[in-house]
């Protein structure tokens, strides 16, 4: 087995693969090369030359959870002074050999990077890195399906976020909890314009903390429902254990459901859309049962019009098979939101009041909303008013990182008409995919660049969101284009999240040899469990350290920037947009690495 698996796998200089196929193997073959693969064969069968320490060293910067077969393979070495590798299973056999290149000093994260690639090893099994100056890593697994607990986690974060109902035991295991914030009986906030009261029940608190906000949760529902355009049958009606499993409908539909049907509450009956839903500030750590302060009903806006616009007129896609009436009903409430949104005198941009201080969300270029928002519509209705409006309103093809609410809007409504390019202007269509496959390129390009083999070398607040949707943006390359370059690089970011970072954490919670563990976030913080509830994306390292008051950073190079205590909202708080690209991109892969 060792010699044929060699055989099909042994490169020489010249890059041709030496395969049994060639016809003249048996007589241009010289002795020296069958002297080398023999010498290769006894060495991948034999005991590691140094002993394997128990302990992993967070030196090595692996993907925690592992590697598919026949994916990339890759990984990072960390201010060691070492020059070589072996890859040893669980026999403590070798079962692959290389040597590390050196990628310089990135400055970043302030370190001497050595990398090491061990893509030809495609044999399922549990293995260590060992390195020639004797550290070893944490085990890692090759392994098909080697997200798909991580992605049905990913999702189930979403299920444990539910507000107005109680987690049962039944479903949420430990993590069980009482119903907090019924939300039947929200007085309006003077900056609605309205009085009175309204009932808002369900949906998902938005992060950390215990507030509903309409822009979040559009693009958080939109980039899950992204995945299930592409590929319908990624989640399966029986996986998350969640109340309605098995009911013959994708159970990642009826999480998603669950927050739609409270958005639609947050409409009023011009078609205006309601900011959010919050009490004028933040409340302590405690469990949503216990939650004390007056619930309100803040604000009405264009962006927050826009975007419910624009995933509503998704939803009505996605949605037309299993509830039909639910989809009619969803893309006439994107009209109405629309038509509100586009009527001069609604065009607003919200601010927090002065006697709020809950999350603002606040953005004043509002022309990619309005394109996210036409881009929808255009394809669910076919109208030339929104065909016109994309025409005639370009938006730069780009992806502008940090605070994706904000800056990945324009982004969605990319990856809408390219998902439906046979329903849309085919000169639209060409032109979008040239533009999506340059700037993949770029994205490649910066990869090169970096040490790491990532896409980004600039930290700012939810800095893992920006790695994966970047990755995001990768694999809907390969998804136009079919070629492997995309996916290695979504790989590569991915990777990224799970360890092979300059942290050496794994980013979801519940998950990877070295976890976070006092994530801001206030069920996990409350719930006086010492495991966090899994499935959640850390906002990851942030330069900027909004929380340097209450939070004791241990490094100050940017790439590192990041604290595992409860205190840190700018480095270690869950959100519900950091969740949704991941979601994306492991049910992405897992589909294509099938």
């Amino acid at each position: 087995m060792c010699i044929h698996l060699v055989l099909l796998n042994l490169k020489v200089s010249n890059k041709t693969t030496i395969l049994a196929s060639n016809k003249n193997y048996n007589t241009i073959m010289k002795p020296v090369y069958l002297f080398t693969i023999l010498s290769i064969v006894l060495l991948s069968c034999s005991a590691p030359e140094l002993p394997l320490p128990e302990e992993g060293s967070e030196q090595i910067r692996i993907n925690q959870l592992g590697y598919y077969p026949q994916s990339l393979k890759e990984f990072v070495v960390a201010d060691l002074e070492a020059t070589s590798f072996q890859v040893v299973d669980k026999q403590q056999k070798i079962r692959h050999k290389g040597v590390l290149t050196d990628r310089g000093t990135w400055e970043v994260s302030g370190e001497k990077v050595l990398t090491g690639d061990f893509t030809r090893l495609t044999k399922s099994g549990t293995y260590r890195i060992l390195l020639n100056t004797g550290e070893a890593s944490f085990p890692f697994e090759i392994e098909d399906k080697l997200y798909s607990e991580a992605l049905n986690a990913s999702i189930k974060s979403f299920y444990y976020q539910r507000a107005s109902m109680a987690i049962e035991e039944s479903y949420g295991g430990i993590y069980k909890r009482g119903s907090g914030h019924p939300d039947d009986n929200c007085a309006y906030h003077p900056s609605t314009g309205n009085k009175g009261f309204l009932s808002s029940p369900g949906g998902w608190y938005d992060a950390g903390d215990y507030g509903k906000y309409i822009v979040n949760a559009s693009i958080t529902v939109s980039q899950m429902l992204n995945l299930l355009e592409l590929h319908p049958d990624a989640m399966a009606h029986d996986k998350l254990n969640i109340p309605e499993s098995g009911n013959g409908i994708s159970d990642l539909l009826d999480e998603i459901r669950y927050e739609l049907d409270w958005m639609m509450t947050m409409q009023d009956e011009d078609g205006g859309v309601y900011f959010k839903l919050t009490a004028e500030k933040f409340g302590g750590f405690i469990m949503p049962e216990e939650y004390d302060l007056d619930r309100l009903i803040i604000g009405k806006a264009t962006a927050s019009s826009l975007d419910y616009a624009a995933t509503m007129a998704q939803v009505s896609r996605v949605y037309a098979e299993v509830d039909p009436a639910f989809s009619a009903a969803a893309l006439v409430t994107a009209e109405s939101a629309w038509a509100w949104a586009w009527a001069a005198v609604n065009q607003v941009v919200y601010r927090n009041p002065e006697d709020v201080s809950t999350g603002e969300y606040g953005d004043d270029q509002l022309s990619d909303e309005y394109y996210w928002a036409a881009a929808e519509l255009y394809v669910s209705t076919g109208k030339k008013i929104y065909l016109n409006y994309l025409l005639e309103n370009e938006e730069p093809y780009e992806h502008q990182i940090t605070n994706s609410w904000k800056f990945f809007i324009r982004n969605m409504g990319f990856h809408t008409l390219l998902a439906n390019r046979e329903k849309i202007d085919p000169a639209l269509a060409e032109s979008l995919t040239k533009k999506h496959l340059s700037l993949s390129d770029e994205i490649l390009q910066k990869m090169e660049s970096i040490p790491y083999g990532i896409s980004i070398d600039h930290f700012e607040w939810g800095s893992n969101s920006d790695v994966l949707n970047q990755a995001m943006i990768l694999c809907f390359a390969h998804h136009l284009s079919g070629e492997q370059k995309y996916l290695d690089g979504a790989i590569r970011n991915t990777d990224y999240i799970f360890g092979k970072n300059a942290t050496g954490y794994s980013f979801l919670t519940g998950y990877g040899s070295k976890q976070v563990m006092s994530p801001h976030h206030r069920p996990s913080g409350a719930d006086e469990i010492i495991e966090p509830v899994p499935g959640f994306i850390l906002g990851g390292p942030n330069d900027h350290r909004q929380d340097r008051q209450q939070t004791k950073y241990d490094s100050e190079f940017a790439a590192k920037a990041f604290a595992d205590v409860e205190a840190s909202f700018a480095s270690n708080e869950v959100c519900l947009n950091w969740n949704a690209p991941a979601v994306f991109v492991l049910g992405y892969l897992e589909q294509v690495m099938k």
